[in-house]
């Protein structure tokens, strides 16, 4: 190995070796999210963590897994509705450094993830792109039948008496990859994803074998969410707990990055966010809200999702963000 012949150098070799999370988001800090200003931690950063800027092979590879994997099913497409307009590809170094996410949006899913294979991977992939929208019309009917449960459980008949207020919700479906450090620095957590809550109604999460997710629970606990076979895990999101008036808890969670029997073994996972429209307007209704304050003032779909929306490397604190900072009264 070369030595280090100045300051320069040797805080570089330290950042690299260490893998050093903090010190990269110090800087950005410090530069306000300057990423430019950080390029000799960001660099180091990626070399000792296996990262790089673009679409990696795993995500490739859980396209595969994704083709192979999903039960093939025929479900019928729903009318068109709204739905935000994010981008399609997640960057490492957005939401966190060790986080990218692809982004197929409804009601359309297979035309989305034909647009998204071919910006991508500059190839069409017909098989995919069915297996997606399988999965994503499967969701969209999950979807509803669990948002019809969740207004039963709120009061008498409140099923049939809000279902219009859902009736023009869309989702959208992310297929995320964790690139996991290296074993060398395994011996702390590293968060693959910080502490958030999510910004839509509900989220149905599939994730693989290798786990990581964890629930904050009322008395701040961190509690796992292991993998089980031939399960979902639900969500309740800022959007339907903010139109409860805080009587559906939008769960805070995080993914925590575990060292594998096989450490080339990237975390993945399909997250579906059933979202309003964005230019819905989310109040709580009086029935509602009870006897009971209002927690949350009105406020646009669109709006809030903006607020929510990070396309600026580095600035991972803003996955912290809740409709509390938003719209809380």
């Amino acid at each position: 190995m070369e030595k280090m012949n100045d300051n320069s150098g040797l805080k570089k070799k330290k950042i690299a070796s260490a893998c050093d999370v903090e010190a990269l988001k110090k800087c950005l800090q410090e530069h306000k999210g300057d990423y430019n200003k950080c390029q000799s931690q960001i660099e180091a950063f990626k070399s000792s963590c296996s990262i790089n800027n673009k679409p990696s092979e795993s995500l490739h590879i859980f396209i595969d897994y994704a083709e192979n994997s999903m039960e093939k099913e025929s479900s019928q497409v729903l009318p068109t509705c709204p739905a935000s307009n994010m981008k399609t590809y997640t960057p490492h170094f957005i939401a966190s450094p060790f986080f990218e996410s692809l982004r197929v949006s409804g009601p359309d899913f297979c035309a989305s993830a034909q647009s998204s294979a071919e910006a991508l991977l500059n190839q069409s992939n017909p098989e995919f792109c069915e297996a997606v929208r399988e999965y994503g019309d499967r969701m969209r009917i999950l979807s509803k039948k669990i948002t019809q449960i969740l207004l039963m459980c709120l009061g008498k008949d409140f099923e049939m008496q809000f279902k219009s207020e859902f009736s023009s919700c869309e989702g959208y479906l992310r297929i995320n990859n964790y690139s996991l450090p290296e074993k060398r620095v395994m011996g702390k957590e590293v968060e693959g994803l910080g502490m958030h809550t999510d910004m839509s109604c509900l989220t149905i999460v599939y994730q693989d074998d290798i786990g990581g997710l964890q629930v904050r629970s009322e008395d701040e606990k961190w509690l796992n969410i292991d993998p089980l076979e031939e399960s979902l895990v639900v969500n309740i999101g800022d959007l339907l707990h903010a139109w409860s008036n805080g009587r559906l808890r939008s769960s805070e969670h995080r993914v925590v990055l575990k060292e594998c029997r096989n450490q080339n073994q990237n975390r993945v996972s399909l997250a579906f966010f059933w979202c309003f429209e964005d230019n819905k307007v989310i109040s709580a209704p009086n029935e509602v809200v009870g006897d009971g304050f209002r927690c949350y003032k009105p406020f646009l779909c669109g709006d809030y999702l903006k607020f929510r929306e990070n396309s600026e490397r580095g600035k991972f604190e803003k996955v912290g963000f809740t409709v509390k900072d938003f719209a809380g009264i």
